[in-house]
């Protein structure tokens, strides 16, 4: 008798484990095809002068728009060292020669030597000047045609070298203005700050992170599938992506699209899947998921399913 109701009480105890079993199969629905994480591009923004952050407006969590100027370095030793500069310009601009004012005088001698030459030649045409006077004027004017143009060649070489000299003066002056213009903090993408590293009124150096951003509102989803899945999936392909949670049934689910399939074959990662599990070699996917409302978290967990009519069952 205690044998019969031993056996009884097991055969329920197994008819209940079956019909658990199925529930669970049931509500768990179809396997997924693949599983992932969440992860998105993220740039650290460093400092590109160096200097005192006189301003930096941002806080964690706050959205910063692409070209948005966040905060700036104290420039003033830079902006001193800027006039020192375009001051020693000024002096040696101020050294540059006025070169017509000194060839007129030598202009001037040129001509009225030239005018008596004339005068003299049409007078010795005549026999009322010797010749003697002629050449002694038409000495003169070669001479001081000469003079002409040596006084014109030394004040070009003196005009060249003066510029020459003010050259590097003016590029330097150019990498100065360049450290004066980057002492900007310039935000480079739209997103949301997710962390930040530096506050006002520290010394910031060059290369030093201040703080990081990404763009949330298209969540890459990071999967992996094995070799004969590969067949399967296309770039640009349409796929279900599903996350659980507490507060809806099933979970909920959103469309994406296959942006990238890696080339070579890698070992499953730990976080993944089971250590036997981890010997296996899978492809990598990339998955760009649009984050409606802001549900999507960097490292969440999520399913994903190829064919988007296979979670039909469930609704």
């Amino acid at each position: 008798m205690q044998s019969i109701f031993s056996n009884r009480i097991l055969a329920t105890a197994a008819l209940s484990a079956v019909v658990a079993s199925g529930l669970t199969a049931c509500q768990r629905g179809p396997e997924p095809d693949a599983y992932g994480n969440f992860e998105t591009v993220e740039v650290i923004v460093s400092a590109d002068c160096n200097g005192k952050l006189l301003e930096f407006n941002l806080e964690e969590g706050s959205r910063v728009h692409r070209g948005e100027i966040v905060g700036w370095v104290d420039t003033t030793q830079l902006v001193l060292q800027r006039n020192q500069l375009q001051g020693e310009i000024a002096v040696l601009r101020a050294q540059l020669p006025e070169r017509e004012k000194q060839l007129d005088v030598v202009r001037e001698r040129l001509a009225k030597v030239q005018r008596e030459l004339a005068r003299y030649t049409a007078l010795a045409e005549k026999d009322a000047s010797t010749r003697q006077q002629v050449d002694n004027l038409h000495y003169d004017a070669e001479i001081l045609q000469k003079q002409l143009d040596a006084e014109r060649s030394t004040l070009d070489i003196q005009t060249r070298t003066l510029l020459a000299r003010m050259e590097p003066l003016r590029q330097q002056i150019l990498q100065v203005q360049d450290r004066i213009d980057n002492a900007y903090v310039v935000n480079p993408i739209a997103g949301r700050v997710l962390a930040k590293y530096a506050e006002r009124y520290e010394l910031a150096t060059i290369g030093k992170p201040l703080y990081k951003v990404a763009n949330l509102d298209t969540m890459i989803l990071r999967a992996y599938i094995e070799e004969p899945q590969l067949a399967a999936i296309r770039l640009g392909q349409e796929v279900t992506v599903q996350v659980d949670s507490v507060y809806v049934k099933n979970g909920f689910r959103m469309p994406g699209r296959i942006g990238w399939i890696a080339d070579q074959a890698e070992f499953t990662p730990k976080v993944i899947q089971t250590r036997s599990e981890r010997a296996n070699l899978v492809y990598a996917l990339k998955i760009y998921v649009p984050n409606r409302d802001g549900v999507l978290k960097i490292g969440m967990p999520a399913e994903v399913y190829f064919d988007p009519h296979t979670l039909a069952a469930q609704e």
